[in-house]
């Protein structure tokens, strides 16, 4: 009996111990550097929450990044990009371990969208002296949409406008791009349209989104599936603890909600 009762001590041992080197295991992959790489547009304020003197203080990228460097017992560091575009171009290059963003086609090939967050309602802000009725007024012959190069606008509506012609912007936004007559409206998130109009005077956004989309967790190619269901499992309970709810509770966004 007594012999049993140690071979099962031994046996309770060993599984413990394999158990506790599985997960720096994993978190080593996840984050090979030792700190946990996060990132994002910067210029997302769903993912990005920046004071007066742009410093960061919060957002779902940030604050789920957060939880998820704590539960993989590592450093966070924040690599926000300045832009969509930006952000875009990061994709393959090795500069972060996890991303936050839509899968869009520019980058479902070069990384694996996982699990989503957030979802996000994009909408039409027209110029000055223009009147659309709702979004699915603006597609018509002689209508010029502004929109962020490589942008969620950007890389959906290149697909979807059977008539109006779009204008992609570099290096410039939404308020100086309408300003100057480029554009008769412009495309953008939901949350950030009213910032927009208020730029502006006269501008006004257009009622109804002409598009949904999710903002999901990102993992460069190759990760493993032990990396995935990891990463997966640590989000669902950010959600059950309200962290991403939380992100999205403060005044000035619209247009989102978290994904169940």
């Amino acid at each position: 009996m007594r012999r049993i009762k140690l071979f099962a001590l031994v046996l309770l041992a060993t599984s413990m111990t394999g158990s506790a080197s599985a997960q720096p295991g994993v978190s080593s992959e996840i984050a090979p550097t030792g700190k946990l790489r996060v990132a994002m547009n910067g210029g997302n304020p769903v993912l990005v929450r920046r004071t007066s003197d742009k410093k960061i203080v919060g957002g779902v990228a940030v604050d789920v990044g957060k939880f998820i460097a704590g539960k993989l017992g590592v450093p966070l560091e924040l690599v926000p990009y300045a832009n969509a575009n930006a952000y875009t171009q990061s994709f393959g290059k090795g500069e972060w371990d996890i991303g936050f963003g839509a899968p869009t086609p520019l980058v479902t090939e070069k990384a694996d969208f996982i699990v989503d967050l957030v979802m996000a309602d994009f909408v039409y802000v027209a110029a000055p002296g223009r009147e659309f009725a709702d979004a699915s007024q603006v597609d018509r012959p002689g209508v010029k949409i502004g929109v962020g190069a490589k942008s969620v606008s950007d890389q959906f509506l290149s697909r979807a406008l059977k008539s109006a012609e779009l204008v992609r912007a570099v290096g410039a936004n939404g308020i100086e791009v309408l300003r100057s007559g480029k554009a008769d409206l412009w495309a953008i998130s939901a949350s950030r349209a009213q910032e927009i109009a208020n730029g502006l005077p006269g501008a006004k956004v257009v009622p109804g989104a002409f598009t949904s989309d999710r903002y999901m967790l990102t993992l460069p190619k190759g990760r493993s599936s032990e990396a995935q269901a990891k990463l997966t499992e640590i989000v669902r309970e950010a959600k059950k603890a309200g962290v991403v709810r939380q992100a999205l509770d403060h005044p000035g966004l619209t247009g989102v909600r978290g994904a169940p």
